[in-house]
């Protein structure tokens, strides 16, 4: 029985390490750990380094970085000659193909496709990466009456899809928000909107954003003042309705990477509006979170 237990530990942190250096290679003298896109006669694979992105393609027993180095601003393209001649056995044109994931993707799957008879196309390999964020802040509501400028504490949780190979920059998002009443500010709602994010500045640790609120689908509810023509207040009726607005309002923003897979967020929201009207207050509408990525 001892020997059985000392053979079955052994074999499992053999399999384990097994698993461990299964995307594990050594090119020119570099331990790289790549992801695999495509599997076939030829097989394509990559790797983030900050935010530039290396490709690599193998065919049998053969491994290779696709180059595309820059002189003087202009990108050579040694890379369609690299696959024009691992692909020689096929008609295939490499001029068109560019150095991005996508592009690159297609192009070795169609090769595949040639020279394998019943080959799997590998297109389906999902891209799109998701983060969750979760928010806390306070704000003015600059868009809603609030004559004393009083702040109203929010929350809410925001859903991410992004593509990191592709469009590293340009993120679109759900953001479900609560703004809750104050004691001299009964204004509260529930919003879900559909945001646009593009990073200005994009660095490996951080980046600084624009935000973009597309449309929202809201429920608010409100005590409205009801004034006579001296601007004195004549009554007080309690509002609640649901509304949907495209408002085209704008924010920035920062994420900041914490751990591996872990950000803070600070945003300073709502600044300004193409179409809705503020109500004369400065816009005061900060928040800050964490966000993780799925």
């Amino acid at each position: 029985m001892k020997h059985l237990k000392l053979f079955l530990i052994s074999f499992f942190f053999f399999c384990t390490g097994l698993v461990a250096q299964e995307n594990m290679f050594i090119i020119e003298g570099d331990t790289l750990e790549l992801q695999r896109e495509v599997k076939g006669k030829l097989s394509l694979f990559w790797t983030q380094e900050g935010h530039d992105f290396r490709f690599f393609v193998s065919k049998g027993k053969r491994m290779l970085e696709l180059k595309n180095t820059k002189i003087d601003g202009r990108e050579q393209e040694e890379y369609k000659d690299q696959l024009k001649e691992l692909t020689n056995d096929t008609d295939l044109k490499t001029h068109e193909v560019k150095f991005v994931l996508y592009s690159l993707k297609h192009f070795v799957n169609s090769y595949n496709t040639l020279v394998e008879e019943n080959y799997t196309y590998n297109a389906a390999t999902p891209n799109i990466q998701h983060r969750l964020g979760l928010f806390v802040g306070l704000s003015n509501n600059k868009y809603t009456e609030n004559p004393e400028n009083i702040l109203a504490p929010v929350v809410g949780v925001e859903f991410e899809f992004f593509d990191p190979n592709l469009a590293p920059r340009h993120v679109a998002f759900l953001q479900l928000r609560q703004s809750f009443k104050q004691e001299e500010y009964r204004y509260s709602s529930t919003q879900l909107s559909i945001n646009y994010r593009f990073k200005a500045f994009y660095f490996s640790g951080w980046d600084l954003h624009i935000d973009a609120e597309l449309a929202t689908f809201l429920y608010s509810e409100d005590r409205v003042r009801i004034t006579n023509d001296n601007g004195e207040v004549t009554a007080i009726k309690d509002e609640d309705g649901f509304s949907f607005t495209a408002p085209f309002s704008f924010g920035i923003g920062s994420d900041i990477r914490l751990t591996k897979n872990g950000f803070l967020s600070i945003s300073y929201n709502d600044i300004v509006s193409i179409v809705l009207d503020g109500n004369g207050n400065f816009p005061i509408d900060f928040s800050v979170g964490y966000k993780y990525n799925l």
